[in-house]
């Protein structure tokens, strides 16, 4: 314990002395209030570094040390690496049964549709934690930064969104290959679809992260949060079915002599010109359009979606400094 956190202990519980010191001096007491004024220098460690301004390299070592101990963590990463190993599996048994061929790269980006999910749940725990325990509030209290101390939760969060991605990559490409055969899609494509992945998921992150950081409720946040990764996903699937509307429809008539006819006319929910791209916009700004086009590998503008994540990281993240710095911790 530091001089600081004993001061502060000392000051918060007003305990016995230990039986040692009583044996030693006779003495059975209280421990004396101790009034300190001294300003948080007098507290500083023996390299003569101050508690109060922790380098950003020690506050993302503390939470990376966390990390390492966090369950919510280890709970997420071995789902996304046994789905890995059993959707390729599961896609070999469906090819021999039905006899159709399944490519690799079919399933291969499914992470994209589960990993907002999971972040979700590990952003609004992890940061939630820090929330309850008062960790945040004592960071501030000895002169932590604020924007060091929330770039410090951003970056665990984008590293951990990374690594689930890569859990279920990693299993499904050793188990799928031999079962499934190599990827048929351009590698071009597949590098391009596997950045925008990877970059949609830090951008997941850093949402994630701005919510978690300004909302001091742990159960609230992660109420917001998973709402929030269903709602993106929803609302995907949504714009998705706007978009994938028939040009035409097939409309039939009673002929005269009893006979069925069938004729194609316009279909009114047929999107066009401004409509559709204002509508294929927010299909590709929206994270669940982004998940829903990587894992089909379907993307209509591919090269705009990395664009579009990286606008959502530098909005969200801005956001949440400007919003934290502003917040009054309870």
């Amino acid at each position: 314990m530091t001089l600081f956190e004993l001061y502060i202990e000392l000051q918060r519980v007003h305990s016995p002395l230990p039986a040692a010191w009583q044996m030693k001096t006779g003495r059975s007491e209280a421990w004396p209030m101790i009034h300190c004024s001294l300003p948080v220098e007098a507290f500083r460690l023996g390299n003569g570094t101050g508690i109060g301004e922790k380098k950003m390299s020690k506050l993302l070592s503390a939470n990376f040390l966390r990390l390492i101990k966090n369950k919510v963590f280890w709970g997420g990463l071995i789902l996304m690496a046994a789905w890995g190993i059993f959707v390729p599996v599961k896609m070999h048994m469906d090819a021999v049964q039905s006899g159709y061929t399944n490519n690799i790269e079919n399933a291969f980006f499914g992470c994209a549709i589960f990993v907002g999910i999971v972040m979700a749940v590990f952003c609004s725990m992890f940061i939630g934690t820090e929330y309850n325990d008062g960790t945040i509030r004592n960071k501030i209290i000895v002169g932590g930064k604020r924007w060091a101390i929330y770039l410090a939760n951003m970056a665990v969060s984008c590293v951990v969104g990374v690594v689930l991605c890569v859990a279920y990559m990693i299993p499904y490409l050793f188990v799928g290959m031999p079962l499934l055969g190599a990827f048929t899609a351009p590698g071009e494509m597949v590098l391009l679809t596997m950045l925008t992945v990877l970059l949609f998921a830090v951008a997941l992150s850093a949402v994630f992260t701005c919510i978690a950081m300004v909302c001091q409720n742990k159960a609230a946040t992660a109420v917001i949060c998973i709402l929030l990764a269903f709602g993106f996903l929803m609302t995907a699937m949504v714009l998705n079915e706007m978009l994938d509307a028939p040009e035409t429809i097939k409309e039939y008539s009673l002929e005269d002599d009893g006979s069925m006819s069938s004729f194609e006319e316009p279909n009114p929910k047929y999107l066009t010109g401004t409509n559709r791209e204002i509508v294929q916009t927010l299909y590709d700004i929206n994270p669940g359009g982004q998940a829903i086009q990587c894992a089909a590998m379907t993307a209509v503008n591919p090269l705009r979606l990395p664009l579009y994540s990286l606008g959502i990281i530098l909005l969200a993240t801005g956001a949440g400094i400007v919003l934290f710095r502003d917040r009054d911790l309870k």
